[in-house]
């Protein structure tokens, strides 16, 4: 049999810069999931802070955020569940001069130096609480780039989870952010590294397109988001747990799809969806999209490996 895990997706609507609020709001969710058996909690983008970058609080109480970590390790031992927090902005001093800051990012101070904020999220594992991933939001939706510095030079890597195969192999994870989404070539990296699960938290509104688009459709990035998941779940043959504060938040897997339907636009609620990691296989099965990648002579292999063989170092046979 293969295995079957719970993921619990939190759709939270945090407050501006309510970071205290915000953490006990998640907490209590996160209680919730694990008294469900979910055996993964995920939150959303911004979960602490919210994305309000003007707002006159908004570096402190990112600065502030970071306390938090440790507290979300400490769930994970006393709840034995996985948990990706949302992402964390984070506030560290500035980095070298090397293209992947924005312009104005040199006027953030904090304590009179100059600082970066980047936009991370990691993967808490259960009953130990250490952090087996790690991500910095790497394609920034055009609003964050005055604010944030990118993640440019860090690959995409897959990193083992506690989460098991019935064989006793570890399910292998990837991490993205929001805009990520949009570039299969993200998941393609993952997934030459073996991920077989992509856990994606989002700050992701109907509005975050101009009038001119919402004039053709309103619900646009409703679409967009619907589409985009799934597709990413069918090429690449893995599991998508999308987590919005805007909505739509879902579990994605080839073959069946969105798997319990969407969340609806801008409410809060947490839905705990089953996953069979045997649906993975059935689709590698039938489409052979990692077979295809592992093949020497596979068209696109430059793209990910300079030596073309379109193989990561923890790739997994389904």
């Amino acid at each position: 049999m293969a295995p079957v895990y719970k993921i619990a997706l939190i759709q939270l609507q945090p407050k501006d810069v309510a970071v205290a609020e915000n953490f006990a709001k998640a907490e209590s969710y996160i209680r919730k999931a694990a008294a469900q058996g979910a055996h993964l909690a995920v939150l959303p983008e911004y979960h602490l802070t919210s994305w309000c970058p003007e707002h006159a609080e908004f570096v402190s109480s990112s600065a502030e955020s970071a306390e938090y970590l440790p507290r979300y390790q400490a769930l994970a031992r006393e709840l034995n569940i996985n948990i990706v927090p949302g992402t964390i902005c984070e506030v560290h001093p500035l980095s070298s001069a090397d293209g992947s800051l924005a312009p104005d990012d040199n006027n953030k101070l904090v304590n009179g130096k100059p600082v970066e904020l980047r936009n991370m999220a990691y993967w808490i594992s259960a009953r130990t609480g250490t952090i087996s991933g790690t991500y910095q939001k790497k394609n920034l939706w055009h609003p964050e780039r005055p604010h944030l510095a990118a993640g440019f030079h860090i690959p995409h890597t897959a990193f083992d989870t506690p989460l098991l195969h019935t064989d006793g192999r570890p399910i292998r994870a990837g991490l993205l952010v929001c805009w990520d989404l949009a570039f299969p070539e993200a998941f393609r990296g993952l997934v030459a590294d073996g991920a077989e699960l992509v856990v994606i938290p989002s700050w992701w509104h109907l509005t975050d397109v101009d009038p001119t688009a919402r004039a053709l459709n309103p619900l646009c990035e409703k679409v967009f988001l619907e589409s985009a998941t799934v597709a990413r779940a069918f090429e690449n043959t893995c599991a998508v747990a999308f987590c919005n504060a805007g909505g739509v938040s879902q579990v994605a897997v080839p073959i069946l799809g969105a798997i319990g339907g969407t969340v609806e636009v801008e409410v809060e609620e947490m839905r705990v969806v089953e996953v069979d990691f045997g649906v993975l296989g059935v689709a590698e099965g039938n489409y052979k999209v990692r077979q295809d990648m592992r093949g020497m002579g596979w068209h696109y292999g430059y793209t990910l490996y300079k030596d073309g063989t379109g193989k990561g170092k923890g790739h997994t046979e389904l």
